[in-house]
C-alpha cells in the first residue's frame, strides 16, 4: 500500500515538473530576449496581397527574419510566425498602429486595457506567451499643444509597463524637438523608449555623394537636439529609418533613386547609424511599394539592409 501511494505521488508530481520546466523555459527565453538580443526592431506586418503599392508576403518576411549572432526583434500584428522567428534565433514583438484612436473619448486606462485585452491577448497568445516588447505608432501633433494628450500617451505607456509587464517603444516624428515640453518627454522616457523617426531619403543621400559623414551629421544633430532640449537620457532614445519604395520628391524612403543609388543610400545611412551607436534601431515601411518594383528587388534591398550591423 505504501509503495502504491509513493507511485501515485510520483505520477502526480510528473505533470507538475513538466509545467515547471515549461515555465522556466518561457522565463529563460524572455530573459534572453531582454538581456542578449540586439536592440534592432523591424516592423513586419503581413499584407499579402493588399494592393499593388502596399504588400508584404512570406518571401519578404523571410528576408527580414535573417539569422544574426545575437538575434533581433520583428514587430508584427500577430504571433502566427513566432516559431519561424525563434528557429532563426529572433524574437517576436507587438506592433500597434492605432495609438491615437479614441482620444479623448477614452481614458488612458481604458486605452491601455483595450490594447492589452483586445489586441495583445487575442493576437499574441495563440502560439506562446505574450511578447514583452510592444511598439506604439505614433505620437501626433497634439503633443505640442495639448497637455492632456501628453499625459494620456504617457499614462498608456505607464499602464502597459507597470500593470501588464511590457517594455514599451513609442514612435514619434519629432526629430528636432523644442525645449517647450521637456518635462513631458522625460515623463514618457521613464515608462517607454522613444523611437525617433529621423529620416533621410535615398535621393537626398545620393545628392550628398552617399556620404556616411553627411548622414552621420544629420543623425547626430537630431540626437544632440533631443539631449539638449528635452533632457531625455540617450539610453532611452532609439533611432531608425524608412525603407519604403517612395516616389520622387518624398523626404523619406527611396524617393525614386536608382537601384544602385538605393543600395548606396541604405549602406551609407546604416553605417552612419552604427557609428553613432544608438541605443536601439528600427526599420520601418518595408511593405510600401509606390514605385511598383518587383518582389525580387524588394528582397534584394532587405538583404542589403540585413548585411549591415545595427545598432
Amino acid at each position: 500500500m505504501c509503495q502504491s501511494i509513493v507511485s501515485m505521488k510520483r505520477k502526480n508530481l510528473t505533470p507538475l515538473l513538466l509545467l515547471a520546466a515549461v515555465a522556466l523555459l518561457a522565463v529563460a527565453s524572455a530573459f534572453k530576449a531582454r538581456a542578449v538580443a540586439d536592440r534592432r526592431f523591424d516592423i513586419c506586418t503581413f499584407c499579402c496581397p493588399c494592393s499593388p503599392t502596399q504588400h508584404l508576403c512570406q518571401a519578404q518576411f523571410d528576408a527580414l527574419n535573417f539569422h544574426s549572432a545575437n538575434g533581433h526583434f520583428i514587430l508584427m500584428g500577430s504571433d502566427a510566425h513566432r516559431n519561424e522567428l525563434n528557429t532563426n534565433g529572433n524574437f517576436l514583438g507587438v506592433y500597434y498602429d492605432t495609438l491615437n484612436d479614441n482620444y479623448p473619448a477614452w481614458t488612458a486606462t481604458q486605452k491601455a486595457d483595450d490594447i492589452e485585452n483586445n489586441y495583445v491577448i487575442p493576437n499574441f497568445t495563440t502560439t506562446g506567451v505574450k511578447p514583452t516588447w510592444i511598439a506604439l505608432n505614433e505620437i501626433d501633433s497634439s503633443w505640442v499643444s495639448d497637455s492632456n494628450y501628453r499625459a494620456w500617451v504617457t499614462n498608456i505607456c505607464k499602464r502597459l509597463k507597470n500593470t501588464y509587464g511590457h517594455t514599451v517603444i513609442t514612435f514619434t516624428y519629432y526629430d528636432n524637438p523644442s525645449s517647450a515640453n521637456a518635462s513631458s518627454w522625460q515623463n514618457l522616457a521613464n515608462v517607454s523608449y522613444i523611437a525617433v523617426e529621423s529620416y533621410l531619403s535615398g535621393a537626398v543621400i545620393n545628392a550628398n555623394g552617399n556620404s556616411v559623414s553627411w548622414c552621420q551629421t544629420q543623425y547626430q544633430n537630431s540626437l544632440n537636439t533631443w539631449l539638449a532640449n528635452t533632457g531625455v537620457p540617450r539610453a532611452q532614445l532609439y533611432y531608425g529609418e524608412d525603407y519604403a519604395q517612395t516616389l520622387a520628391g518624398t523626404n523619406y524612403g527611396r524617393a525614386n533613386c536608382s537601384y544602385a543609388g538605393w543600395d548606396n543610400a541604405i549602406n551609407a545611412r546604416a553605417t552612419a547609424a552604427h557609428n553613432i551607436g544608438f541605443a536601439g534601431y528600427f526599420g520601418y515601411a518595408w511593405n510600401w511599394n509606390q514605385m511598383g518594383v518587383s518582389d525580387a528587388d524588394l528582397i534584394h534591398f532587405e538583404g542589403t539592409y540585413a548585411a549591415k550591423v545595427l545598432p
